[in-house]
């Protein structure tokens, strides 16, 4: 092959998610990072004669889960998914992973069907974070198809409303945390360590069909670590009193709680005082456990103490900053 014709390799600097809708392709945000995707298949084996041949070949296509990082400016359809699959009312989407290079030309495209949400992790939220922060989405797909790059020229990050710089709207540091009934106002939290909602998948074979159909099964939702100031911690405490020692499980018991992610300009600490980038709205809340943390009287620190807190069901609204 001549230096002419030859297909020269290429970098890519930027990549996009697309989803259907209504027939065509819709552009859902720039995101950070791809992962997974790959394409599988299980051996299978047959024993041939008597000679102890063994004849090899392919099973099942398998289609690995995808695992991308997004930030605040994907479109509202994205976290409509998302939502939908926390009130079991998973939808599948089709849709396509692109790359793009340094020019804004697509380079390749991944072509899925059928997706449906299995987990989202949430990264640490630490009043002392710097760094902007970023949701990992890991879905299932049915099927994954590399397609034919289009040549597609798609216009820059900045033409989208101002999405680089939404991107940047949101630090792990601006957050509020509040449990109706029990916070104080206004509710100043140290920390939340990650968590992540899950979704089960079933895998569902169907008779002639190579490919798997894939179902919703249960959403797990997460324990919580909450780290809030010592002098905060009176409340918190009659609240495990009265529910693990005192033994009342009734419903009066249960709370509600929220967590506000807030854009990197937001004024005042613990209150709600702008609109919230994302809402996760917490229901049937109770506390497991509670206790200092680590005291180390060679060094200078606010005295803190950790909570651990149970939920039964999370609900997320997504609100100013995405596109």
């Amino acid at each position: 092959m001549s230096a002419q014709t030859r297909t020269r390799p290429y970098i890519s600097s930027r990549f996009v998610l697309e989803l259907d809708d209504g027939g065509s392709s819709q552009y859902m945000g720039t995101l950070q990072t791809i992962e997974g995707g790959t394409f599988k298949s299980e051996p299978l084996e047959e024993k041939v004669g008597g000679n102890g041949a063994v004849t090899k070949y392919p099973g099942r296509p398998k289609f690995e889960d995808v695992t991308i990082q997004v930030g605040m400016t994907m479109a509202p359809r994205f976290w409509r998914w998302l939502a939908k699959s926390f009130s079991y009312d998973a939808q599948r989407v089709d849709g396509s992973l692109v790359a793009l290079d340094f020019d804004n030309k697509e380079r390749w495209r991944r072509r899925f069907t059928n997706a449906l949400i299995r987990e989202v992790t949430f990264p640490t939220l630490d009043g002392a974070a710097k760094e902007p922060a970023y949701l990992t989405v890991k879905f299932a797909v049915e099927t994954l198809k590399e397609e034919p790059s289009g040549n597609n020229k798609y216009p820059g990050e900045q033409q989208y409303k101002d999405e680089w710089e939404r991107q940047r709207m949101w630090l792990p540091s601006m957050f509020t945390f509040k449990v109706d009934g029990i916070s104080k106002d206004p509710a100043e939290t140290c920390k939340i360590d990650s968590f992540s909602i899950k979704q089960e998948i079933i895998e569902n074979p169907i008779g002639k069909f190579l490919e798997n159909n894939k179902e919703p099964g249960r959403v797990d939702f997460p324990a919580l670590a909450v780290t809030i100031l010592q002098r905060d911690a009176g409340p918190w405490m009659k609240w495990w009193d009265e529910l693990v020692r005192e033994g009342k499980h009734i419903a009066s018991q249960q709370h509600t709680g929220h967590i506000w992610f807030l854009p990197r300009d937001a004024v005042g600490s613990g209150q709600l005082q702008s609109k919230p980038l994302l809402t996760l709205d917490l229901f049937g809340l109770t506390i497991l456990g509670i206790g200092p943390v680590k005291h180390d009287s060679k060094q200078l620190q606010l005295q803190k103490v950790k909570l651990d807190l149970a939920c039964e069901r999370i609900d997320l609204k997504g609100g100013h900053g995405t596109t």
